[in-house]
């Protein structure tokens, strides 16, 4: 049994340690980007030594998808109840309630995956079966067909861009209008998918 030092456990500690990098790498990517994600940089950040960055992490590559993790969970936490209600609008205006108030998600979900290899691979993993669970009927085929990525493709395309000029305020301090825009282009762009002409 681990001993216990001021109410913590060692493995208590352990896990306070890699949270507290995780949020120092949050923080570096999310203002300034995957390339000031350097080790030394964080440890000094989160005031510990470089041996505790590697109690937790082998290198910046899994810290940068842990950093990518927290971002995306904290975006599906704040959808969560439109996605399970199957309102594609709540859902929209629940992410842009969220990258309003913290524009670093925006940066690591949106923008930072399009110039990182790493990042746009995270993203094929996750965000295609998010997008799936939120559009619902507006997908008309599979996920593993080359038309219905295509719209995804675009669709992603068009968020990305929607969502950076939202993050940045320009495009004016209507969220619920907003929110519209998106849900009206991503059902024109998903809608329909795989019952269009080969």
């Amino acid at each position: 049994m681990s001993r216990s030092y001021g109410g913590q456990t060692a493995e208590d500690r352990a896990a306070d340690r890699r949270a507290r990098l995780i949020d120092v790498g949050v923080e570096v990517v999310g203002t300034q980007g995957v390339s000031a994600l350097g080790m030394r940089a964080v440890c000094r950040a989160a005031g510990l030594s470089q041996k505790f960055f590697y109690e937790s992490f082998p290198d910046t590559d899994v810290l940068l998808h842990s950093v990518y993790r927290a971002a995306l969970s904290r975006l599906e936490d704040a959808v969560a109840p439109a996605v399970a209600s199957g309102d594609l609008h709540a859902v929209f205006d629940a992410a842009a309630q969220l990258m309003e108030a913290d524009p670093r998600l925006c940066r690591i979900l949106l923008v930072e995956p399009v110039a990182d290899a790493r990042l746009r691979r995270h993203v094929r993993e996750t965000i295609p079966a998010i997008a799936i669970a939120a559009l619902g009927d507006c997908i008309g085929g599979s996920p593993d067909d080359p038309r219905i990525r295509m719209r995804f493709s675009a669709l992603f395309g068009a968020l990305i861009s929607l969502f950076i000029e939202w993050t940045e305020g320009n495009l004016g301090t209507d969220r619920a209008a907003f929110a519209s825009h998106v849900t009206a282009v991503a059902t024109q762009l998903m809608e329909g998918a795989g019952h269009a002409d080969a």
